[in-house]
């Protein structure tokens, strides 16, 4: 979702004039997770530049205060500003929530939008399913937002407090993670008969073929893909595309290298730069 779009028109005109094109976009989430939306950046947009922070010293935000997740977002947003992005991804869900309360010169395009539309155009039942973190299912933004869009829907949702963290820390750990995808879903699966699942976490597509394998009959909804072709749109209608065949993918976390390397190499991701950061001084 991108809200306030008309107040950020001057800073794009600005970039327009300037021939600024090839400036990256920023992708902003708590870990690994958000590499999803890289990836879809890369197939959908294989010339624009990236700029990537992780902050894995911090996640699972899913399980912080709303004023938590503000100000750790707001200060990521400056971060990837002084990178001199021309726009913004949530790739997070739990940030995405709190979309209304960021701060931000350029604009900024949540996922969970994106999620419900794809679920619509796709869903064959009333009910559609959703697994996300603590916050965001308890913020109920994917019901308010789905009920303008498609009143007639209905989201059945479990949240997972674990399953992000392991997914991002013990990701080769093949039993844990289907323990754990059990104990996410098979609540929802108790409460109805949804036809679409949505992976309202950018953890959750890392494991979606250990998640399809597990509940072969339900369609898994990746929101990376429509968020990634909304910011597709906006660049074309505003002359801002990259046109220029080098793209550079920089890749900053707050902790777990080793684990971004394994993501990345699970992702198919390659020439990237990747490197270790402070949000704060005192990190």
């Amino acid at each position: 979702m991108c809200y306030n779009i008309k107040s950020f028109k001057v800073k794009w005109k600005e970039l327009i004039c300037l021939g600024n094109n090839n400036l990256p976009i920023g992708v902003l989430d708590s870990g690994v997770g958000g590499l999803t939306v890289v990836k879809e950046l890369i197939i959908s947009l294989p010339n624009e530049n990236v700029v990537y922070f992780g902050d894995s010293k911090r996640m699972p935000y899913g399980n912080k205060t709303e004023e938590e997740i503000v100000i750790l977002a707001n200060n990521i947003i400056s971060f990837l500003e002084d990178k001199g992005v021309k726009g913004i991804l949530l790739a997070c869900n739990t940030v995405s929530s709190q979309i209304q309360n960021l701060q931000s010169k350029v604009p900024i395009f949540g996922i969970i939008e994106a999620g419900c539309l794809a679920a619509i155009e796709t869903s064959k039942s009333q009910e559609i399913g959703l697994i996300a973190t603590v916050a965001t299912v308890k913020s109920k933004i994917y019901e308010s937002i789905l009920k303008d869009l498609a009143p007639g829907k209905k989201i059945l949702s479990n949240d997972s407090r674990k399953l992000p963290k392991i997914i991002n820390d013990h990701l080769e750990d093949r039993n844990l993670l289907d323990i754990h995808i059990r104990e996410c879903i098979n609540p929802i699966m108790d409460k109805g008969f949804p036809s679409e699942l949505i992976l309202g976490c950018s953890h959750f597509p890392i494991i979606q073929d250990e998640i399809q394998e597990l509940y072969p009959n339900l369609k898994l909804i990746n929101p990376a893909n429509k968020q990634v072709l909304m910011i597709k749109k906006y660049l074309e209608e505003n002359q801002l595309l990259n046109d220029e065949n080098k793209r550079k993918v920089e890749i900053y976390s707050t902790e777990g290298i080793d684990e971004f390397r394994l993501t990345l190499e699970r992702l198919k991701i390659k020439d990237y730069s990747l490197d270790k950061v402070k949000l704060f001084k005192d990190d």
